[in-house]
């Protein structure tokens, strides 16, 4: 009778659980559909969309290795061949599928703890305002957390019954992550320390050889697999996955680098050259072209080089990683979650689980994890997971798998607290809190990141995206808002899509002075010359077009189109 009772307890929270956090995302994706941003995909959204449209055309093998992480757009693909071309549809499939994840995290802390932490966890899951937020974006991050996930519940599973079948699928299911986030595939040595910690000493290392690491290896490489073989396909090189890696570590390792996503002087993060550029510089450096491998190769020794050169400056930066991954501040990457929270009316304006909350109760949490035990699992693959990161650069996205482990550490220091409250025993405690009040410090201090220059980002976001739409009067107020909060957070495509925008409104006269203005603050911009001499041939003033755009061609002196632009002008045609 007991066990009927636990087991409809069990399914009751699992059933909680899931409809909370299924009902808080489809309120938020209801509201979603009616925000600007849905159809008119910004940064990776964009890439990604635009890469399933050409796996769509019949472009399954790229003209190289795979430079970012092939699952989601191989997958958008095949939800618009089976469902027709409806990214809304996508969105609704990521809520149900991080719904499910609530439930696997709610499992892994019920397994790692107690079922009380259990239910805690999941129903931090549940409205863990990040999480719902990424159900909207049509981005790879849903999937990324619920593989991380599932890999955590399946090696839980896997240590407690041993079978070579559930290690093998627990491969399967790390190797999938991989395909999401490369680095991922740093957290294996994490789960065969776990397992050798736990490993019955008698059978030896052979049995641990045999029964867990070699079944555990098997299934990641035969998920990995078409991957490798596509980029040899592709470009004759042995590529694992990706081969971003050494470009997006010279990122993070630089003379420039703050530690976050910001790219060096000369260095764009525009989606269509974030592969391209890095490759260019690479061949020329070389004086020949490079295979991907070597690429990448050329970039990680840049940021070597750097390090070496100056291993004080690399601490720093190091340092200033560890303390944006600990802050409660989002850091933007493609979408501002608190832009959008303070300016739409959503769920997300609502006082739901932030970072500052599961940050300062996952640090004590770490303090009452033993590695020996079911609890050490979550421990070592977070402390990995971290170390994963370091190497690189912070933002929003890249931390956001790591609350799969964070939140149920955090759940357990809750329960733990709150029955040392209840019993009065405040030493039970003490020494954990202690030890995490650094880290809780770290998440609770103000961002070291200027708040008006991020606000004028996200309204900068917005002016492409209202012109797009043909919105123009909102394009021009985005504009304005974001050249009120921080000027130098404008750029040339934004000032291109405002200046347009007040063309269409029929204020020329504004238009050509937001393209003299842009100019000035960029004077190497063909686009801004060439857009303004657009709008002066149409003006009827075309001495002054052709300037403009003879200013354009020696700015961007390959832009074939720019010089036939110039020879008709000068020609009278």
């Amino acid at each position: 009778m007991d066990d009927l009772r636990e087991n409809r307890i069990f399914l009751f929270n699992v059933a909680l659980v899931f409809l909370l956090a299924l009902g808080v995302r489809a309120v938020f994706l209801f509201q979603w559909m009616h925000l600007p941003y849905l159809g008119s995909p910004c940064g990776d959204s964009w890439a990604y969309e635009k890469w399933a449209l050409e796996i769509l055309g019949g472009q399954l093998v790229r003209y190289a290795a795979f430079y970012q992480s092939p699952f989601y757009p191989y997958f958008l693909a095949g939800f618009y061949k089976i469902f027709g071309h409806h990214p809304s549809g996508v969105l609704w499939l990521q809520g149900l599928a991080d719904s499910v994840t609530c439930v696997m995290v709610m499992r892994i802390a019920a397994r790692c703890f107690s079922r009380r932490a259990g239910l805690a966890a999941g129903l931090l899951c549940a409205f863990y305002r990040p999480f719902i937020f990424s159900t909207a974006l049509l981005g790879k991050e849903t999937f990324a957390v619920f593989a991380l996930a599932l890999f955590t519940l399946l090696a839980l599973r896997a240590g407690e019954r041993g079978s070579w079948r559930d290690y093998f699928l627990c491969g399967l299911a790390a190797g999938w992550s991989a395909l999401l986030r490369t680095n991922t595939l740093l957290l294996l040595p994490a789960v065969l320390l776990w397992l050798w910690l736990r490993r019955d000493r008698p059978a030896g290392l052979r049995r641990y050889l045999t029964v867990s690491a070699l079944p555990l290896l098997l299934g990641a490489a035969v998920t990995i697999l078409p991957a490798a073989l596509h980029n040899w396909r592709a470009s004759r090189d042995l590529v694992l996955v990706t081969y971003n890696g050494g470009y997006t570590f010279f990122l993070g390792n630089n003379p420039e680098a703050t530690g976050a996503g910001i790219y060096p002087a000369g260095f764009t993060p525009a989606p269509d050259e974030e592969e391209s550029q890095p490759a260019r510089i690479a061949a020329a450096s070389a004086g020949r072209p490079l295979k991907p491998s070597e690429i990448s190769g050329y970039w990680f020794r840049r940021g070597l080089s750097f390090i070496a050169a100056d291993p004080g400056g690399w601490l720093i930066i190091t340092a200033a990683k560890f303390f944006f991954f600990w802050n409660r501040y989002e850091i933007p990457d493609n979408y501002d979650i608190q832009f959008v929270a303070g300016h739409f009316r959503t769920v997300l304006g609502l006082p739901l689980v932030s970072f500052a909350f599961i940050g300062c109760l996952g640090a004590i949490g770490l303090f009452f994890c033993r590695p020996r035990e079911r609890s050490g699992l979550p421990l070592l693959l977070f402390l990995a997971y971290l170390a994963s990161l370091l190497p690189f650069w912070m933002s929003d996205r890249y931390r956001l798998p790591a609350l799969v482990l964070l939140i149920p550490l955090a759940a357990a220091a809750a329960g733990r607290l709150a029955e040392a409250v209840l019993r009065r025993s405040p030493a039970a405690v003490w020494k954990p809190c202690l030890a995490a009040a650094p880290l809780a410090l770290l998440c609770l201090v103000p961002p070291a990141f200027n708040l008006k220059f991020a606000e004028a980002a996200g309204w900068g976001q917005l002016v492409p995206i209202y012109s797009e739409t043909g919105e123009y009067l909102k394009a021009v107020q985005a504009f304005r808002s974001a050249a009120g909060l921080a000027p130098e957070s404008l750029t040339p495509g934004i000032i291109s899509a405002a200046a347009a925008s007040l063309e269409k409104l029929g204020h020329m006269s504004d238009a050509l002075e937001v393209y003299a203005a842009g100019s000035a603050a960029y004077p190497d911009s063909a686009e801004l010359y060439r857009e303004k001499g657009g709008l002066l041939l149409k003006l009827g003033r075309k001495k002054e077009g052709l300037a403009a755009f003879e200013e354009a061609a020696a700015r961007s002196p390959g832009d074939e189109s720019l010089k036939r632009a110039v020879l008709e002008l000068k020609s009278g045609k």
